[in-house]
């Protein structure tokens, strides 16, 4: 079975459009919206399978091209406030009838369906198959169950109009260069929880989750703490989002992206509530500092 990078990008808004124009005008937008896509599509050396509704399904020989495709359709200026999200997947594909099928198809979907306007999610095989310098634009999701898929699937997002890609959040005079996480400690609702280098901890209200927090503003995969390379990283995955607070009282929001954690602080899940104890997790980074 052949293998190709898979683009499922739809079309945000065009609901909202059929109630501020006549259904004749705005069948006429989303064509003209659908045309562009398509153009794009072929501009960088893609094939357009099929253009239904409000969304395309295109392939491409490598991810590169597809990316650039894809930050090209949620970034440009779109007429009516409509937007494009998308998926993007590399894998094995295949072809009949003039029309695409597989595990690549299927995941790109899923991947389109859990997009925001104006972002684009990849997998982790397309990602590692991007050039090194274009991957400092993606934010790390961690790993995400999708329907249909016996493991989590490695997700990373890109942002329309995205600038920094990731918030370091420091304790006070935690900014030396060289400074080395070597473990840390978390504590919730008298529970604790240590980990150290390779080590993960996943957070949220399914009971599978390393530290299960079984309240409904928490998401069910809400977050994931990974300590890699000497460094303390928190990426939330949730619909709510999450707040860091440092022991200065620097306050932080972290929604769908990644944070670097040093000294100690306050994690808050779902909600900027702090006497909500049992949703509030505390960090403490145990470090190493050169001469």
């Amino acid at each position: 079975m052949a293998t190709a990078c898979v683009l499922i990008a739809d079309i945000t808004g065009s609901t909202r459009l059929y109630e501020q124009v006549t259904q004749r005008e705005a069948l006429t937008q989303i064509g003209l919206v659908l045309a562009r896509m398509r153009d794009l599509i072929e501009a960088n050396g893609g094939n357009c399978v099929k253009s239904q509704g409000d969304d395309t399904l295109s392939y491409f020989a490598h991810p590169l091209p597809a990316m650039q495709t894809a930050r090209e359709m949620v970034e440009e200026a779109w007429p009516h406030g409509m937007s494009i999200h998308a998926g993007l997947f590399h894998g094995e594909v295949l072809s009949m009838d003039k029309d695409i099928y597989g595990n690549a198809v299927n995941t790109a979907a899923r991947l389109a369906a859990l997009s925001k306007p104006g972002e684009v999610l990849i997998g982790d095989d397309a990602y590692d198959r991007l050039p090194p310098e274009h991957r400092p634009l993606f934010v790390s999701l961690g790993g995400i169950r999708l329907k249909g898929k016996k493991e989590p699937t490695h997700v990373y997002s890109y942002m329309a109009g995205q600038v920094a890609t990731q918030t370091v959040v420091f304790g006070a005079g935690q900014g030396q260069r060289g400074r080395r996480t070597e473990s840390a400690e978390f504590q919730c609702n008298g529970k604790g929880w240590s980990i150290s280098e390779g080590d993960s901890l996943t957070i949220g209200r399914a009971e599978e989750c390393d530290i299960c927090l079984a309240h409904p503003w928490i998401s069910r995969q809400h977050g994931r703490l990974d300590l890699r390379g000497a460094q303390l990283e928190y990426t939330d995955h949730s619909s709510s989002g999450s707040s860091v607070i440092t022991a200065e009282g620097q306050e932080f929001d972290v929604h769908r992206r990644a944070t670097l954690l040093n000294g100690e602080g306050l994690l808050l899940l779902g909600t900027h509530d702090r006497s909500i104890a049992d949703s509030a997790l505390t960090y403490a980074t145990n470090d190493l500092i050169p001469d």
